[in-house]
């Protein structure tokens, strides 16, 4: 294994590409400017590639031989394989955690919860997003199996990039989300675990269809 001293970097472009990639700021297919990205970061071309591969294996930027790096297009079939994976993975986390939280471990669901009413009292997307992203991150936390926390991780980018685009379609979205999260957090706290498996169940469907829609209207833009 190499050691790398500008892994840091490298990371960081990562971060600042993937970030608008998955609110939009870079569209479906839009291929990517090393030379102009580096210029503007005044970092080196090869920080740049180094952070596209980055991108590449969270499935937020596709390379093609001679043509360089483009932004990942999602489509309507992409999403739905991804939230039945992605919702089998939750379903299996918050049964762990009703079954085995104790002491404080709800403590900061509680707290994200009224930093979430107070974003969508607001009507402040972002806020609202930020905090949605931080509650999953809690959750992942309680899996209680490193590779299902691994696993969840790596797909947190894409996860960001569809929730994004639901939230963006409307205060609707907003209040849907935080009425589930709401009812999971109570639901956790019962310990209710069959009550659970249905509610992430019939969300993640739910969800699954806002996204897919997302997906169909951007593939139509494009």
């Amino acid at each position: 294994m190499t050691f790398k001293a500008n892994d840091l970097l490298t990371e960081q472009i990562a971060q600042y590409l993937g970030k608008q990639i998955i609110q939009g700021e870079m569209k479906p297919g839009e291929r990517i400017q090393e030379l102009r990205i580096a210029s503007e970061l005044e970092v080196s071309r090869g920080s740049v590639r180094e952070a596209l591969l980055i991108l590449q294996r969270r499935h937020l930027v596709d390379i093609f031989p001679r043509r360089g790096a483009v932004v990942a297009s999602i489509s309507t079939r992409d999403v739905r394989d991804f939230f039945d994976l992605w919702f089998l993975l939750l379903e299996r986390v918050v049964q762990n955690l009703a079954a085995g939280w104790q002491n404080d471990d709800l403590a900061r669901f509680i707290e994200l919860m009224a930093q979430l009413e107070e974003a969508k009292r607001r009507d402040d997307l972002q806020a609202f997003y930020d905090y949605g992203i931080e509650f999953l991150s809690a959750l992942y936390r309680h899996a209680d199996n490193r590779y299902l926390t691994d696993t969840l991780n790596d797909m947190l980018p894409l996860t960001q990039r569809c929730l994004y685009a639901i939230l963006r379609a409307g205060q609707s979205q907003m209040e849907r989300t935080h009425l589930f999260l709401e009812s999971l957090l109570k639901t956790l706290i019962a310990r209710d675990t069959a009550r659970l498996k249905q509610m992430v169940a019939d969300f993640g469907r739910d969800y699954s269809q806002l996204a897919q829609s997302a997906a169909e209207a951007l593939e139509g833009r494009g």
